[in-house]
């Protein structure tokens, strides 16, 4: 069970329940945050925005986590063609 803007939803899922705990939270405080900025608003047009922002989020740290793919798979290839001649260019053992 979790609660959100002081309404207790009991749901099923199949993520950990500290985790499914933890979205709600994030999802109560952006809710409440709106319903700050905006305390006319229907509850309707704050989820809307709160859908929003999230997914604004969500993409922005998808965005992020490519780049860094991105520069981890380069860093890779650089180190492994540095690897390679110096071990090229390394006399034979004994």
């Amino acid at each position: 069970m979790v609660e959100i803007l002081g309404r207790h939803l009991t749901l099923q899922s199949s993520m950990p329940p500290e985790t499914l705990q933890a979205v709600a939270r994030e999802v109560d405080q952006q809710l409440k945050e709106l319903q700050r900025v905006f305390p006319a608003s229907p509850l309707a047009d704050l989820a809307i925005l709160a859908a929003l922002n999230l997914a604004c989020e969500t993409m922005e740290i998808r965005e992020e986590h490519q780049q860094f793919k991105a520069e981890i798979a380069e860093r890779s290839r650089r180190l492994l063609k540095r690897l390679e001649a110096h071990a090229s260019a390394a006399p034979p053992g004994p």
